[in-house]
This record gives structure tokens, C-alpha cells and sequence, in this order.
């Protein structure tokens, strides 16, 4: 339960806040889906026998942490969402011989173990987890800041096959494929249904398979859910953990990469040099006429540059019935609880559809897109079915690492989009912009 500092009395019952602590800042110019969680948690209020629950939200930065504002006497948890912040995070903050990045991570340990709760959201996974490759010790880039951004609090790691960034990887000519679960990152162009609407539809909705002997699914009437996957890692736990720890789901049986409307095959960059400094200054006209800030040029130039060659070669990822979504508790006397989810249960999800790849010689780059879904069943008439699909797992999942009771957790429920969160529906239907495309790769 929340300690009795979060419980005030109103007309004979207890209301418990459960404050929630959303990092914020995302590095390298890298959008996040960090603003869907106010709409899913603030002011979202059930109640138990044991009174009113209510969760508020507030974003912190890396200054605040810095700060100190990261305690146990100003929030209960701290949620990590993906993306820019998670993954970003994940890629700066391997360079841990800095100071300021070890007293930032020195912060979050530190809540953990006096009791904070904390759930990470694909990114905010990787941001927690030393890495397991394939290969047992991470030889790319990429893999080693994952490894190395570590925090050391947790006992579960996360898992890639192998894993590098799209056109930066030098061995991509004879290697392409290891750049592994990132070709489903940043290379969707805009899916169509079969009624004829362009959607943003990074990634893929994968049927995890639920693991209920644990309060978070234990009431769920299904053995699978349908949740958003962009990327995410699998999970992996010790044989001899030191703490209460449970696999809350799991990868299906068979493997994305197995999977035939799911199966893509790995690019390669063949823009050499010529190709980076033409997008570069693509970019920079771009940005002066779009009036963006200029923190955006690398990236764009990164989304830009072409062009890209198809390859044999198929993107696997032996994820095949590994651990997606973990609950443990840290082992001490305060008892902080820890929530890695792989996936991302804020996102909408859709029925129906296949990926197919684009045509090489349309000149394709990152930005605009080398796969693309198709044939998605028609969306419902407001979109709330498919955006609000696993909310309801969010705010479990924070009520659960506020130390909520196991009986008093937030019901399942239908979501009815208000008026003001309609405004999130430009982040599923594609307005035709350049612009609004990258915004939502």
C-alpha cells in the first residue's frame, strides 16, 4: 500500500495520490511518445474498499534529477517512456565515466532503494538493463552504451540477437542484417486500410502471451493481448535471482521474424558520403523553412540520406517465448518495485495488415520509409479502440509500482476519448507532410 504521507480524509474515506515522475527530455533530437502518459494517467481515478485513488503526473528533466527533486517524499514513481527519451537516454548515458552521467544514475538507483517505484517503457527497459547479445559480450556501438547506460538495480537483463543503427553500422555492406530489431525503428512510410486511411504505423501489434499468476493479469479473461511492439528487446532473467521476480508475458511461440506478415528484409545504405551531404543541406533548407530548432539538423540529415539497396538477408530476432514484460521488488528493507515492459502499451494497435517492402528504385531513406503496412482492417469510427487498447495495463502497471494493494488495483475498461485527447489522432492519421511523417517515426 502508499505510505499514509499520499493519504488524505475527504467525506470518510482515504484519497491516495500516486505521484508519478515522467522523464523527459529527449536526447538527440529523438521524439518519444512521453506526452501520451499525462493523457492516459493524470487525474485517472478508481476506487476500492479501501478508499479513492487518483495518480498525478508531472514531467522531470535531467536537470531536475541533477537537482536532487528525485525522492521518495516528492514522487512514488519514476516512469521512463522509449524513443528519445528511453533509448536516448540509453545511448548518452553509456558514457558513464562522465560525473554528471553517474550522479544521474546514482539518482534513480538511490529512489529504487528507498522504496520508489520504476517502469520502463522499451527504452526505458534498456535504460535500466545491462544487454545480452548473441554473442554473450555487445561488440557494436549501439550494444555497448546499452550495456554500459546499466544501472545496476535490477536483476533482469535485456536481450538483442545483435543490434546496430541503421547506416552508421560499418560492417552493414556484408552484414546488413545485424543491425537487428532497429529496421523496425525508424523505416515505416505511412500504412493504408482497407477503407483507404494513411496511419502511422512504426513497428507492429504483436499477441503477447499473458503469464497469470501475478496481480497485474491474474483477472485478465484472455490468455493474450494485443499490444504495440517498436523494437523493444526481450527480456532475461537470472537462474538464481536474488529477489521476488515474475515474467508478467511473453514473446509468442513464434518468432517475429518467423511471423509472415511480419518477416522484413534487412537494407543497406549505398548513398556513400554524397548521399550525407546531400540530405544535410536538404535538411538545413528543410528546418529554415519549416522554422524548426536547429537541434533537429542530425537527425534529419540521418532520416534523409540516401539511397538505400534491399538485400536477401532477413531481419531475425530470436525473441521466440522470451520474457516481454517483468515485475521484481528490490531486495532490501524499503522494497522498491521495478516494471520493465518491452513493449508499448501506451500506442494504438490495429487488426489485420502485412508488411511489405518498398520498391529500391523509388530512392527510399529512412525517413520516408523502406517498409510499409498494408491492408490494415478499418479503424473504429472515433479511434478509440485501437488507441486506448492496453491503457488500462499503464496504469496497472503504476498503480502496482505505487505499492497499490493486490486486490485494488484500476479495473480493465473501455476508454472513451474526450475532446481534448481527440488532438492525439494527429499522431495516428498522416496529414500528407514530410513534416508530420517524421514527427511520428
Amino acid at each position: 500500500m502508499l505510505e499514509s504521507k499520499d493519504a488524505k480524509t475527504t467525506h470518510d474515506q482515504h484519497l491516495h495520490v500516486i505521484r508519478v515522475a515522467i522523464l523527459a527530455d529527449e536526447l538527440l533530437g529523438w521524439g518519444s511518445g512521453k506526452r501520451m502518459f499525462p493523457e492516459i494517467l493524470q487525474d485517472y481515478t478508481w476506487k476500492t474498499t479501501q478508499g479513492t485513488y487518483t495518480i498525478t503526473t508531472q514531467f522531470l528533466s535531467d536537470k531536475d534529477i541533477l537537482r536532487g527533486r528525485l525522492t521518495t517524499k516528492e514522487f512514488d514513481v519514476l516512469l521512463v517512456p522509449g524513443g528519445g527519451v528511453g533509448d536516448g537516454q540509453s545511448i548518452v548515458k553509456g558514457f558513464h565515466f562522465l560525473p554528471s552521467v553517474r550522479k544521474w544514475k546514482n539518482s534513480i538507483a538511490s529512489f529504487i532503494k528507498n522504496g520508489g517505484g520504476y517502469i520502463g517503457i522499451c527504452g526505458g527497459t534498456a535504460l535500466l538493463t545491462d544487454l545480452i547479445t548473441a554473442e554473450k559480450k555487445p561488440h557494436t556501438f549501439l550494444e555497448k552504451q546499452y550495456h554500459k547506460s546499466a544501472l545496476g538495480v535490477t536483476c533482469v537483463s535485456s536481450y538483442y540477437k545483435t543490434i546496430a543503427f541503421p547506416l552508421f553500422y560499418p560492417f552493414q555492406k556484408n552484414y546488413p542484417q545485424n543491425i537487428g530489431a532497429t529496421a523496425y525503428v525508424f523505416s515505416f512510410a505511412p500504412g493504408t486500410t482497407h477503407d483507404g486511411a494513411r496511419i502511422h504505423t512504426g513497428g507492429a501489434p504483436i499477441d503477447f502471451q499473458l503469464q497469470k499468476d501475478h496481480p497485474i493479469f491474474s483477472d485478465v479473461r484472455q490468455d493474450k493481448e494485443r499490444i504495440r511492439w517498436w523494437a523493444g528487446p526481450a527480456l532475461i532473467l537470472p537462474e538464481h535471482p536474488d529477489r521476488e521476480v515474475h515474467i508478467l508475458a511473453r514473446y509468442p511461440a513464434q518468432d517475429i521474424s518467423d511471423t509472415t506478415n511480419l518477416r522484413i528484409h534487412a537494407w543497406r545504405y549505398a548513398g556513400g558520403i554524397h548521399g550525407l551531404v546531400s540530405a544535410f543541406f536538404k535538411t538545413a533548407r528543410y528546418i529554415k523553412k519549416e522554422k524548426m530548432p536547429l537541434k533537429n539538423l542530425f537527425l534529419y540529415t540521418y532520416y534523409l540520406a540516401g539511397k538505400w539497396e534491399i538485400t536477401d538477408k532477413v531481419i531475425t530476432l530470436d525473441y521466440s517465448n522470451r520474457p516481454c514484460i517483468t515485475a521484481e521488488v528490490y531486495p532490501n528493507k524499503n522494497k522498491g518495485r521495478i516494471l520493465l515492459c518491452a513493449a508499448h502499451p501506451e500506442y494504438m494497435i490495429w487488426w489485420g495488415g502485412n508488411i511489405k517492402e518498398r520498391k529500391s528504385d523509388d530512392y527510399p531513406c529512412l525517413g520516408t520509409g523502406l517498409y510499409q503496412w498494408e491492408d490494415i482492417s478499418p479503424l473504429s469510427k472515433d479511434i478509440s479502440e485501437e488507441l486506448t487498447h492496453t491503457w488500462w495495463m499503464v496504469r496497472r502497471f503504476v498503480a502496482w509500482t505505487a505499492k497499490v494493494g493486490d486486490t485494488d488495483l484500476p479495473p480493465i475498461e473501455k476508454v472513451t476519448l474526450t475532446k481534448e485527447q481527440m488532438i492525439l489522432s494527429k499522431n495516428i492519421f498522416w496529414d500528407g507532410s514530410l513534416k508530420n511523417q517524421m514527427d511520428n517515426i
